[in-house]
């Protein structure tokens, strides 16, 4: 098995998880607004707003943010500034692709274990929000650590396919490269061919 084909599968199964991940934090948006309507329309008209309502949005929130992470990498909807990186070399570029998609994976990576074990301990311990009802911390902790470890999961696989790329560019010589590296999967535009 050599590594495009690591890449595929490993492309395939996070497809996968980070469509689930996202549609799960669409389907809390909607949850969302739902109860936000509700509170409003309470409050203004039955003059009884809806109980606990900003403590459950400010956890929804999270789960909505760190769930939606890896589908806006694996699109590459995140912010990028390529003022200088499209006018290097393709080799150069899947380079700082590399660099970048490294630290992405150490720095998320750490979020992940450091998350894990505080909300683990969250967990045993029973903590919780006070309040008319006790709402625990530990689901919206979990799913920081959820988040990051996806994230860092599809940093991965991105990471793969330059690898493959920056091997094939490589290979070829120098006068017959050609100025475009491929389109990670996912990619929503591809980048502009940049002669050397």
């Amino acid at each position: 098995m050599d590594f495009r084909t690591v890449g595929q599968y490993l492309n395939k199964i996070m497809g996968w998880a980070v469509n689930a991940s996202a549609f799960g934090a669409a389907s809390i948006v909607v949850i969302l607004m739902a109860m936000v309507v509700a509170d409003i329309f309470g409050r203004k008209v039955l003059n009884k707003p809806v109980p606990m309502s900003y403590e459950v949005g400010a956890f929804m929130l999270v789960f909505i943010v760190f769930m939606g992470l890896a589908y806006s990498q694996r699109q590459r909807a995140h912010i990028r500034v390529e003022i200088l990186t499209l006018r290097m070399p393709p080799r150069l570029r899947a380079i700082m692709d590399l660099v970048a998609f490294t630290l992405g994976i150490a720095i998320y990576g750490a979020i992940f274990y450091q998350t894990f074990k505080w909300s683990y301990h969250s967990f045993e311990i029973g903590e919780y929000v006070a309040g008319l009802v006790n709402i625990p911390k530990w689901p919206s902790q979990f799913a920081v650590a959820f988040g990051a470890l996806l994230i860092s999961l599809q940093f991965i696989s991105d990471w793969v396919y330059r690898v493959v790329d920056l091997v094939a560019l490589f290979q070829k010589s120098p006068v017959n490269e050609v100025a475009e590296v491929e389109e990670l999967p996912g990619d929503a535009v591809a980048e502009p061919a940049i002669s050397d």
